[in-house]
């Protein structure tokens, strides 16, 4: 939404470049390279992955890129959504791990010139990660990604969602419904895997169906029904949802709405006493109800069938180990009173406010930060706006109404928890 009373994209330009560049580093990584090389250079690609695995799990990596250079192979861990050269591998070496990592996931060894993509299992203590494969031919070679998949950490607690009261009760209001459209939006890599499966999770009873329909299907959930979109043969999505739909559900999770056919079969579904959970894959909920609008779906239909919309992104958290107060800047000063006053709690001096900064530690890899947290907006349908879209009005029409409600815009959620020291006023406008 655009704000005439205040040049934020200035703001946020001067915030920016004053933030202090810094990069990840820390002594695990030579310490993890000196490991790594004792076990290749013996040939044991087997503890050199489980190694490699392990320690990106301890260093809160989602994901494992072994990316090419003319000379050599990079090793990077994606940490807190940062890419992190961790050291470099000799490509005699990679060769002989490739071929592991190759064939742990069932790829085919020979073929080198097409992408292949397939998951394998690694048992590290007392977990199973699950670790999905994707192969890329280059000019010099075979790149490779890891992606990790930590089931202990894609179900999490309710509460560990990082959702205020506000945008807390709406949401447990929602789920709570027998029927009505619930969608979670986001781009790539905004957390949608653990948002949904924890909503499942605090949903999930042996006195409800729940059926799940994944592409792929990511962690098992206990007394949950879940199938894989396979569309061999023809079957595509549209039909493997209409099949779903004949298993009598209480609760549905359709993992993404891709087109219109989709977006009229979870309305209709919806609408005959089933809570439907879903996707898209959309910047804001202003986004979202401006595409569903051009998705030519009839707006009585939307106007009955759509609940709630929740948009989400992920920023980084601050390390609790070596966080400091420090001095607001005049823009961030800015920024705080206007939003004060837009959220109408401009009775507090945003001049009091106090903000944090970090000194560097081991604990954060010397990153400043430490994990991520959630920043939300949610827009939850009442009488006033179901009305607005059975008239036919605009999605800017509807988002004006309800900016006059309890809203929350993504931003204001993310400097609000600036301010509770969750994160920094730069981290969330790097996102926004």
């Amino acid at each position: 939404m655009q704000d005439n009373s205040i040049n934020n994209e200035e703001l946020k330009e001067i915030i920016l470049n004053n933030e202090e560049k810094k990069e990840y580093n820390s002594s695990k990584f030579a310490d993890l390279e000196n490991i790594v090389k004792w076990f290749i250079q013996r040939q044991d690609s087997e503890n050199t992955l489980k190694t490699i695995t392990l320690w990106a799990i301890n260093l809160w990596a989602s994901d494992i890129h072994y990316d090419h250079r003319v000379e050599d192979i990079i090793v990077r861990f994606r940490i807190d959504w940062v890419l992190v050269d961790i050291f470099a591998l000799e490509k005699k070496y990679y060769k002989l791990l490739l071929e592991k990592i190759k064939h742990s996931s069932n790829l085919k060894l020979n073929i080198t010139n097409i992408p292949q993509d397939w998951k394998h299992s690694v048992d590290l203590w007392d977990k199973k990660i699950d670790v999905r494969v994707s192969t890329l031919p280059t000019p010099y070679w075979e790149n490779a990604v890891c992606r990790l998949l930590d089931a202990k950490k894609a179900i999490i607690d309710f509460d560990e969602l990082w959702f205020f009261w506000t945008t807390k009760r709406m949401l447990e209001k929602a789920i709570s419904k027998k029927n009505w459209l619930i969608l979670v939006t986001w781009p790539t890599g905004s957390g949608k895997t653990t948002t949904l499966y924890t909503i499942l999770s605090k949903l999930n009873s042996r006195d409800r169906k729940i059926i799940t329909l994944e592409d792929p299907i990511e962690y098992e959930l206990p007394w949950v029904i879940q199938s894989e979109v396979n569309e061999k043969n023809w079957y595509n999505f549209s039909m493997w949802l209409k099949a779903l739909l004949r298993q009598d559900p209480d609760i549905i999770m359709m993992w993404e709405i891709r087109d219109a056919e989709n977006l009229d079969i979870a309305t209709q579904a919806s609408l005959t006493w089933h809570l439907v959970l879903s996707t898209l894959h959309t910047k804001s909920a202003w986004d979202t109800l401006d595409r569903i609008i051009n998705m030519w779906l009839k707006p009585y239909i939307l106007a009955s069938a759509l609940d709630t919309i929740i948009a989400q992104r992920l920023v980084r958290k601050i390390c609790e180990n070596c966080k400091v107060e420090t001095k607001k800047s005049k823009e961030e000063t800015q920024i705080i009173k206007h939003m004060m006053k837009e959220i109408w709690m401009n009775s507090l001096p945003a001049d009091n406010i106090k903000l944090f900064t970090w000194l560097w530690c081991e604990k954060c890899n010397n990153s400043w930060y430490k994990w991520r947290i959630w920043i939300y907006e949610i827009l939850s349908l009442n009488d006033e706006i179901r009305e607005l879209i059975r008239s036919g009005a605009s999605a800017q029409e509807i988002i004006s109404t309800w900016r006059k409600l309890d809203m929350i815009t993504m931003k204001e959620d993310g400097i609000l928890k600036s301010l509770k020291w969750f994160t920094t006023i730069q981290e969330v406008l790097k996102i926004i």
